[in-house]
């Protein structure tokens, strides 16, 4: 099951096809449950309209690497949208159940990325990391279903010029994150798959597609970062969420942790990620603050869960960032 191959027309349900024929998988209701000498989690590809498929990949402790090559495929009139965030399992006394490693490998990376499907695409999701993935893959006639007003003559404009290689990818983000761990806690059991998987992935989908637009605009003004500059400011990113629980770390702590100067830190950090450094870990807090909320943890709980000892600061930073109180909230009038 380590290797999956798919022509443009093929289904994504073939995944299942070549995956059941380790007899320890179970596939039931277009889930896929990794047997024991395959590893841990499942792999699901619910039902969307024609036009648009999903597959989510929620995976740890694999026997072998999994790869899935999407073969080039001339006129296929389809985007490839990949959304992985891999991470290296916890130890056993961890508290978190899901923590961030410097992986090596560009191809180790947790990215998001948009790809014409007339070129392929291989994913490879290695074995001993944790992997969240969600794969979509939408005919270019079929996008208006999921994003409203949306150019699609610009995006395959701008994909085409891209290195000539038509595909374009880049660091996850907190937003992708939080947003790719509700999928995978609640599309199996959800009792209204297909609309919670369509409406989930248009949020994703609009936001890469927000930030491809902006990644276009940064290199059209000269602000294109390289490969490295990615991958220091990742390094960054990671750091402020997987931390989110501690206090600030410092400029001058992410300063080392990303091999720059506090001043080229900061300046292309906010460059890519559109805020200060201290607004996105800040953001990225109470955005895990709000979902505790949403299932009706309370006020103090929620405060101390991610990291305030006084409750009252954190009331403070949640009215500031979203214009109404916690116990509001929680109690909306």
């Amino acid at each position: 099951m380590s290797y999956v191959s798919l022509e443009n027309s093929e289904p994504l349900l073939k995944c299942f096809e070549v995956m059941a024929e380790d007899k320890s998988c179970m596939v039931t209701d277009s889930v896929l449950y990794l047997g024991a000498k395959s590893g841990k989690g499942f792999i699901t590809a619910p039902g969307l309209p024609a036009g648009i498929e999903i597959l989510g990949v929620n995976v740890s402790m694999l026997a072998d690497d999994l790869t899935f090559s999407f073969l080039p495929s001339p006129n296929a009139s389809s985007y490839i949208l990949s959304f992985d965030e891999i991470g290296v399992p916890p130890a056993e006394d961890q508290e978190s159940s899901y923590s961030y490693g410097n992986v090596p490998g560009e191809r180790f990376h947790s990215s998001v990325s948009i790809t014409d499907a007339d070129h392929g695409k291989v994913l490879v999701y290695p074995r001993d990391r944790e992997v969240r993935s969600l794969i979509v893959r939408v005919q270019k006639s079929s996008l208006g279903r999921l994003i409203h007003d949306f150019d699609a003559g610009a995006i395959q404009s701008i994909l085409r010029s891209a290195n000539s290689h038509s595909s374009l990818s880049w660091p996850i983000t907190f937003k992708y994150r939080l947003l790719i761990n509700d999928f995978m806690e609640e599309i199996v059991d959800h009792p209204f798959r297909e609309l919670f998987a369509i409406r989930n992935v248009s949020v994703l989908v609009e936001y890469l597609l927000q930030q491809f637009f902006v990644m276009n605009k940064l290199e059209e003004d000269g602000n294109y970062l390289s490969t490295q500059d990615m991958s220091s400011l990742s390094r960054v990113e990671q750091h402020l969420c997987s931390n989110y629980k501690k206090e600030f770390p410092g400029i001058e702590k992410l300063s080392r942790v990303s091999a720059m100067s506090p001043t080229s830190l900061k300046t292309k950090f906010k460059k890519y990620y559109g805020e200060t450094l201290f607004s996105y870990y800040q953001k990225n807090k109470l955005e895990r603050a709000r979902k505790l909320l949403d299932g009706k943890v309370p006020v103090k709980v929620v405060a101390t869960e991610i990291g305030y000892s006084n409750p009252s600061h954190f009331t403070l930073a949640f009215k500031k960032e979203y214009g109404f109180s916690p116990w509001h909230y929680l109690n909306p009038q």
